[in-house]
C-alpha cells in the first residue's frame, strides 16, 4: 500500500480500524425520534442532511429534541472533537464538532456516523483535513452503493486507509496551514456575499428611482412620482416595450454544433459558455435562455464575435434612446416576473417571442441610464475580482492538500 502511494518512510499509513478511530452510528432502536418528537427550540440538535455540508456545519435550519427525549438515546450523541460523516443519501458531507461550535447538545441522524478519534498519535485536526481530501473522497466514490439511495457502512468505513507524519508537531503545522487558507476563503466568500447584497441593493434602488442631477438616488419624499405600468416611477421617467427600442432574433445551432476547441464563444439555454467555430452575429447582444431550466436565469451581455443557440434570444440593435447595459441590468432583474405573468402556475418553461417584444421597461433620459449602468458596473468589478480571488485560493488549497497531506512537500517543524 505504502509503495503504491508512496509516501516518506517515517510516516504511519493503516486503516481506520488499526488506527483506532472509532466509528460510531446513531441510535435507531425504538426511541428513535419521531416527527412529534421535534420541536424549533430545545435542549439537543437532532442533525439532518441540511446541517452537515461539504463546507462543515449549517445551522440556520434547526430541530431539537427535549432532555427527556436525548437521555433515552444510547449511541450518537457528540462529544467535542467528534467528526460528523454523512453515509446515506447525500455521502461525504463532513463536519467537525470542535470549540467553535457554540452548541453543546448534538446528535446525528440514521444517516451519518461520528469518527472519534482514539489513537493519541493522530492529531484530530489532521484527521479531519484528512477526510476534506481527494484522497479520502476516492475512497468514498470506490466504496459507496445503492443508486436511487448512495450509502457507506461502517464496515467498509473501517477498510478506509489514511497516512500521517509520525511526529505530532508536523501534522499540527500541517493542519494549520489549510486552516489558515480555509479562513482566507471563508472571509472571502463572506466578502463576495457582502458585495453582492450591496448590489442587489442598489439595484433595487437605481433601477426604480434612478439618480438625479446632483447624483443622488432619488426617493418619493425629495422628488416627484408617477403612476405607471410599472407602479410609481420618478416623473421624468416614461415608459415603453423592448420591441420599440430593439431586434430580437434567435440562434440556428444546437448544443450538438458545439466544439471544445472552438474558435468563438458559443451561447447555449445554460451560463457556461461553449465554443464553436463559426459566428452568426457580431456585435453588441443581450442574449437569454428560450426554454430549460435556463428560463429567467441565463443572462448575457457580449460584444463580439460569437454563435448561439436556436432556443437563444438576442436582444440587438438598440435605439439611441435605450442603453444595452442598462437594458441588460432591468431586464434580469425584472425578466422572470414578467414571463411568470403568463402562467397560471407561476412559471414558465418556454419563452415566448412576445414575453420580451411587449415587456414594459422603464426610460430615464440615456445619460442617466449609463450613470446607472456604470453604477452597477463598478460594483460587478468588486464582485468579479473577490471571486477571482476566491478561485485562485481554492486551487491553491487543493494542491497545497495533495502536497501536504501525502508527504510530498513536507514542512519544518
Amino acid at each position: 500500500m505504502s509503495e503504491v502511494i508512496n509516501v516518506p518512510d517515517e510516516w504511519e499509513i493503516d486503516s481506520f480500524k488499526s488506527l483506532k478511530i472509532k466509528l460510531i452510528d446513531g441510535d435507531r432502536g425504538s426511541n428513535y425520534p419521531k416527527d412529534e418528537d421535534f420541536f424549533d427550540q430545545g435542549h439537543c440538535i437532532f442533525l439532518s442532511a441540511k446541517n452537515v455540508t461539504k463546507n462543515g456545519f449549517k445551522f440556520d435550519q434547526l430541530q431539537f429534541i427535549n432532555k427527556e427525549k436525548d437521555d433515552k438515546l444510547r449511541k450518537g450523541k457528540l462529544e467535542r472533537n467528534d467528526i460528523v460523516l454523512t453515509t446515506r443519501g447525500t455521502v461525504g458531507n463532513i463536519s467537525y464538532f470542535n470549540k467553535s461550535v457554540k452548541y453543546n447538545h448534538i446528535r446525528i441522524n440514521s444517516g451519518m456516523i461520528i469518527l472519534r478519534n482514539e489513537n493519541k498519535t493522530l492529531v484530530t485536526d489532521y484527521l479531519y483535513k484528512f477526510l476534506n481530501s481527494n484522497i479520502f473522497d476516492n475512497q468514498i466514490g470506490n466504496t459507496v452503493f445503492g443508486s436511487a439511495q448512495p450509502q457507506l457502512t461502517v464496515k467498509e468505513i473501517e477498510k478506509f486507509f489514511m497516512f500521517f507524519p509520525k511526529e505530532k508537531k508536523e501534522q499540527e503545522k500541517i493542519a494549520k496551514i489549510l486552516s489558515t487558507l480555509d479562513t482566507a476563503i471563508e472571509s472571502t466568500q463572506k466578502l463576495i456575499d457582502k458585495e453582492k447584497n450591496i448590489k442587489k441593493g442598489l439595484m433595487s434602488d437605481l433601477l426604480q428611482n434612478g439618480i438625479d442631477k446632483n447624483g443622488k438616488i432619488r426617493t418619493p419624499k425629495t422628488h416627484k412620482y408617477k403612476d405607471s405600468e410599472l407602479g410609481p416611477i420618478p416623473e421624468e421617467w416614461e415608459v415603453d416595450v423592448v420591441e420599440n427600442h430593439s431586434k430580437i432574433i434567435t440562434g440556428n445551432k444546437d448544443t450538438q454544433d458545439r466544439l471544445d476547441d472552438g474558435v468563438y464563444p458559443f451561447y447555449v439555454r445554460s451560463q457556461t459558455v461553449e465554443r464553436i467555430n463559426s459566428y452568426s452575429f457580431d456585435g453588441e447582444a443581450v442574449l437569454t435562455a428560450g426554454d430549460g431550466v435556463g428560463v429567467g436565469k441565463v443572462f448575457h451581455h457580449v460584444n463580439e464575435k460569437f454563435d448561439f443557440h436556436q432556443r437563444v434570444y438576442c436582444i440587438h440593435e438598440f435605439s439611441m434612446k435605450l442603453d444595452s447595459k442598462f437594458f441588460f441590468e432591468y431586464f434580469k432583474t425584472y425578466f422572470i416576473e414578467q414571463v411568470n405573468k403568463y402562467s397560471a402556475k407561476g412559471s414558465v418553461d418556454s419563452v415566448r417571442y412576445d414575453m420580451i417584444a411587449l415587456m414594459n421597461i422603464p426610460m430615464p433620459n440615456i445619460d442617466e441610464q449609463i450613470k446607472i449602468a456604470k453604477i452597477l458596473n463598478i460594483q460587478d468589478k468588486k464582485i468579479e475580482k473577490e471571486e477571482e480571488n476566491l478561485a485562485k485560493l481554492k486551487e491553491l488549497k487543493k494542491a497545497l492538500m495533495s502536497d501536504l497531506l501525502s508527504g510530498k512537500v513536507r514542512v519544518k517543524v
